[in-house]
């Protein structure tokens, strides 16, 4: 097992420490059989089945495809007519099992046209009800067209059968492309017929969001909605809010600030919340801020229907730190698993911290992935095997490359070109929830 880190040697703590850290097995390569992969995503069926996707590609280049792969079996390619499949760790394909069973995954396809700077997106949706040995045809969930901006989702299986995905994009107007229009803004589209068909796209907030930090969706057992993202506020501040809709999406509150961190960025980070709603109608969230009073990775929850929130816990070390990307699971109990990749020092590495007593305290973090390497966008899961926590691992030159290359986007002449998978692959570390 690799070593937990200590308090007093700068890894950061919450409140005091409950228990000891969870025992992790050693790390296995989740994408083995393609090689390389990114990406990660799991989910647990409510019969206990694990299922685990990425994104390969041939030579790790931009031709992406979704692997499936469910209780460890040989995974099931799955390749899109529109075009490629994104290998983007903050915008990964999503998997969601319903009450029924099935199986369902929403990803992004992407298109390089010569008029735009950046990829054009298509929000694609599949669904499995043999136990993802086969899909449904590729269906779009937006319902203004195909390609645009519809990146950055969420999908959510509710209990009624319901089936919602949320993502970022422009309404398409000429006014939003106004100095001081809302460039980009949170939407919200539902199945009611298994991904069939789709509703009209809803604006949860007129406001405007952070154009590329991922949103995160949960319901509650009263039924209530509830839908996470980085908002953009007057000077530019960038601090996470929720709203809830008890309608089934059609309409929502007004979305509240989990807490003022009050974090003027004119940029993205590419670092979205994770968002989780117990037994109980708790509201657990976790995010990252670059304030620079409070830069790092932190947990609240709220008992009112997030109305009001608890008085933040940082997870994270103090001082420097890269974008994270963190991931909440929840057990039967009163346990909820954190995990998140800490670039304290440069490197992201990945973390885990759990509380036993519903995110009033938790344990001390613990390092899963290898010294000297990139682990990025953690995932983690609950299943009868126990805690399982999966992220994309690159090596230090490869991300060095990677990142030497990239376009200057401060440039208005650069484009982004397509996502390359490169040389990553998907790790897993499993642990026993006692």
């Amino acid at each position: 097992m690799l070593a937990i880190c200590v308090i007093a040697a700068g890894c950061g703590t919450g409140t005091a420490a409950p228990s000891s850290a969870l025992e992790f097995g050693a790390a296995e390569v989740l994408s083995q059989a393609t090689a390389v992969g990114a990406a990660p995503m799991l989910a647990v069926s409510p019969a206990g089945a694990e299922a685990a996707a990425w994104v390969s590609a041939p030579g790790g280049g931009t031709d992406g495809r979704l692997y499936v792969s469910v209780d460890g079996a040989a995974p099931v390619e799955i390749r899109d007519p529109l075009g490629p499949i994104e290998a983007h760790g903050e915008a990964p394909p999503k998997l969601a099992y319903g009450r029924d069973g099935a199986l369902s995954a929403i990803y992004v396809v992407g298109k390089e046209v010569p008029e735009s700077r950046f990829p054009l997106a298509a929000l694609r949706y599949i669904r499995s009800t043999d136990g993802g040995r086969s899909w449904s045809a590729p269906a779009t969930v937006t319902s203004d067209g195909e390609f645009g901006s519809h990146n950055f989702h969420a999908l959510h299986a509710a209990s009624d059968g319901a089936i919602y995905v949320s993502w970022l994009g422009s309404d398409g107007s000429k006014a939003a492309s106004k100095p001081g229009a809302s460039r980009s803004g949170t939407w919200i589209a539902r199945s009611l017929d298994q991904g069939r068909s789709w509703s009209e796209r809803t604006r949860v907030h007129a406001g405007e969001s952070c154009p590329c930090c991922r949103t995160a969706l949960a319901s509650a057992p009263d039924g209530t909605l509830y839908l996470a993202w980085r908002t953009v506020m007057p000077g530019s501040v960038r601090d996470i809010v929720i709203a809830r809709s008890s309608d089934g999406g059609r309409t929502w509150s007004d979305p509240v600030r989990v807490h003022a961190d009050g974090w003027v960025f004119d940029g993205c980070p590419h670092a979205g919340p994770a968002l989780q709603v117990d037994s109980a109608g708790t509201v657990h969230v976790a995010w990252w801020t670059g304030d620079d009073a409070r830069i790092g990775t932190w947990y609240a929850r709220s008992a009112d229907g997030a109305k009001t929130f608890t008085d933040p816990v940082r997870l994270s070390a103090e001082g420097y730190s890269t974008p994270a990307h963190p991931q909440l699971a929840l057990t039967d109990g009163q346990a909820i698993v954190a995990a998140w990749d800490d670039g304290a020092g440069g490197t992201p590495r990945v973390l885990v911290r759990v509380s036993r007593d519903g995110g009033a305290r938790w344990s001390e973090p613990q390092v899963l992935s290898e010294d000297g390497v990139h682990g990025e966008y953690p995932v983690v899961n609950v299943s009868p095997r126990g805690i399982g926590v999966a992220w994309s691992q690159r090596t230090s030159g490869e991300a060095h490359h990677a990142a030497a290359n990239a376009p200057n986007m401060k440039d208005p002449k650069a484009r982004k070109p397509l996502a390359a998978v490169g040389g990553a692959q998907v790790m897993m570390r499993r642990a026993a929830m006692e």
